[in-house]
Order: C-alpha cells, then sequence, then structure tokens
C-alpha cells in the first residue's frame, strides 16, 4: 500500500514530508500544504458536479472547500498500477464541530444558511456554463409512505410472535405513538405541494450539501471550512439543516430551547420560504429514529436481542415528552 501512494503521490505537483491514515483517507503533508489522498469508487460525472460546486464557492470568494488538486496530466482522478482511482484534495487542520457545544452549534448553523445562499449554479448563458445535470428527484412523500409501511410489517411481525423478548415488547408499546406522528407527517407534505418545491428549486438551480454534519464542519481559529460534498446535489436545500438539526436534538435531549436558537439563527441569514418551513416541520415531526431501529431490527438476526439497539429504544422513549414539546414549539414557529 506505502508503495502504491507514493506511486499515485509522484504524479502530481507536490513535494511529499509526510503521511498518515485518518478516517476514510490518506492525510499528506507536503511542502505545498496539506492534502487527502481518497480512493475514488464514484462516477467522473459526479466528481465534475461536485467540483463545479466547490469552484463556485470559491468563484463567489468562499475558499474554504476541499478543491480537487489536478495532476500533472491535468487530470483530477490518478490511476495506479493497479488500475485503482485516486482524488488528491486540499485539507485543513482544525477541530470538528461539537454538538454538546452551544456556540459551535450556533456558528456552524450561521454557516450553513450562508453557505445555501452561495450554492447556486449558475445561470445558463453565463460565461461559466455548467452542463446539464441528471438530478433525480427524491420524492418524500413516497419515502414516507414506504417508511410507514415497514413500520406496520415490523408490528404485524411481532405481534404474530407467540414468545417475545423485551424489545420486541418495547416496540409494540411504542409503535402506535410514532405511527401516528408518521401518518401527521404524511398528511401535512401531502398539504405543501412538495414537487412544486422541487421543480422551483431546479430552477433556481439551488444546490444541498447532502452530509453537512459534525464530521464534515471543521473550526480553524475563526474560520469554518466544509468538506466532503461526496453527495452534493441540486434540490431542496433544507434538508440539510433537518440532518444538521436533528441529529444536534438527539444529541442534547431534544432541548426546546436550542432548538429554536437553531431556527433563528439561520432564518437569520437565509429565511425559510413557507413551503420549506413546512416541510422542515414535517421532516422533524417524522420518527425517523424509531423508524431505523425497528428496521434494523427487522432486517437483522431475530434470534437473539441486540442490547444496543434496545438501549437506543429506551432512550428514544425518555425523550419524546422533551422532543413532543420541541415540536409543539416548532410547529408555532414554522406553519
Amino acid at each position: 500500500m506505502e508503495e502504491k501512494i507514493e506511486e499515485v503521490v509522484k504524479q502530481y505537483p507536490v513535494q511529499l514530508i509526510g503521511k498518515r491514515r485518518i478516517r476514510g483517507a490518506i492525510l499528506l503533508e507536503a511542502k505545498e500544504g496539506l492534502f487527502t489522498l481518497v480512493h475514488y469508487k464514484e462516477g467522473d460525472r459526479k466528481l465534475a458536479f461536485q467540483e463545479r460546486v466547490k469552484q463556485e464557492l470559491i468563484r463567489q470568494g468562499y475558499p474554504l472547500v476541499d478543491e480537487g488538486i489536478p495532476n500533472n496530466s491535468q487530470e483530477l482522478l490518478t490511476k495506479d498500477s493497479m488500475g485503482n482511482r485516486w482524488l488528491l484534495k486540499r485539507w485543513y487542520i482544525g477541530r470538528e464541530c461539537n454538538l454538546r457545544e452551544g456556540a459551535d452549534i450556533v456558528q456552524a448553523t450561521g454557516h450553513l444558511a450562508k453557505l445555501h445562499t452561495l450554492m447556486r449554479c449558475p445561470e445558463r448563458g453565463s460565461e461559466e456554463l455548467w452542463e446539464d445535470e441528471a438530478v433525480s428527484e427524491k420524492d418524500l412523500e413516497i419515502l414516507l409512505e414506504r417508511h410507514m409501511r415497514e413500520m406496520k410489517r415490523v408490528y404485524n411481525y411481532i405481534r404474530g410472535k407467540k414468545k417475545r423478548n423485551e424489545m420486541e415488547i418495547c416496540i409494540l408499546n411504542l409503535f402506535q405513538k410514532f405511527y401516528d406522528q408518521a401518518g401527521f407527517a404524511n398528511m401535512y407534505i401531502s398539504e405543501i405541494d412538495y414537487h412544486s418545491l422541487f421543480a422551483q428549486c431546479i430552477r433556481e438551480r439551488r444546490v444541498y450539501h447532502g452530509s453537512y454534519n459534525y464530521h464534515n464542519i471543521i473550526f480553524q481559529e475563526n474560520q469554518v471550512i466544509t468538506t466532503n460534498f461526496d453527495r452534493a446535489d441540486m434540490g431542496i436545500q433544507i434538508v440539510d439543516l433537518y440532518d444538521f438539526m436533528r441529529k444536534i436534538m438527539e444529541k442534547n435531549g431534544w432541548d426546546t430551547s436550542q432548538g429554536v436558537q437553531i431556527l433563528d439563527t439561520y432564518q437569520k441569514i437565509r429565511p425559510l420560504e413557507k413551503r420549506e418551513a413546512k416541510l422542515l416541520y414535517v421532516l422533524l415531526l417524522f420518527p425517523e429514529k424509531f423508524w431505523k431501529q425497528i428496521n434494523f431490527y427487522y432486517n437483522g438476526r431475530k434470534s437473539w436481542m441486540s442490547v444496543k439497539n434496545y438501549d437506543k429504544l429506551l432512550k428514544i422513549e425518555s425523550q419524546e415528552e422533551k422532543r413532543r414539546n420541541f415540536l409543539m414549539e416548532a410547529k408555532r414557529l414554522l406553519f
């Protein structure tokens, strides 16, 4: 592996000083700065789009991204002797966002709002034309309906069992309240005209990050750096805020004041359009954590009980009252 890495690095205009492994990549220290070397397995078109997103951010005065570095042949991907493809990206030293630190959360939220104001494909006819991308709509209406069917399937399976363990009894006890929430989320999304909202976002060429989490947010002194645009696509940007917000709320026991602060911080920079606000509430209302845990149970080995998953279910149950309180306040603010 060491020889393979050196073989790849030689194809770049960098003078290597040292290297070490980090999560999902090789960190390279060179005279020209810090870089990460990633084994790239996705398609060329996807990579081209990600790099266009980053280059557009740089063009608008936001340079703090992990842009791809062309090799000596001015290509983004470099092959080793075995035919594996590698991507070299600029990297930064700093610390990850701490989801239990209020100041970090506020800064990262404001940063996301700023990114969303910048992350749009250039208009057609501009000097820097973007090729049309094949954007696949992630139909949230269909997705929520499917998740509800999956929840019901697990419920019916457990009800049909003659002997049930503690986890299965817990799922049965919690099922109705969370299934009802899923039903209300499904009802609200049908009132939003989701497909029209999605079409508007495509017309406006809005881009979302797709993986805006604490791993991909680096604090370096007073600067915030955004990395790993692997899932970036054109579509509804508010899914970034939902993903980021849900993780924070789960980590911090669904603290209502913290949730309200996140919403206020984001909207001071990028006010939500009415349908976006309702969609954000729908996503928060749907019991994603409960659905995930019972899905893990159903698709895994049922001959033994996972203590880890059972503990997660108990935590979901213990947080539910505070989650409901937050959802009531969020509905008041967003509707």
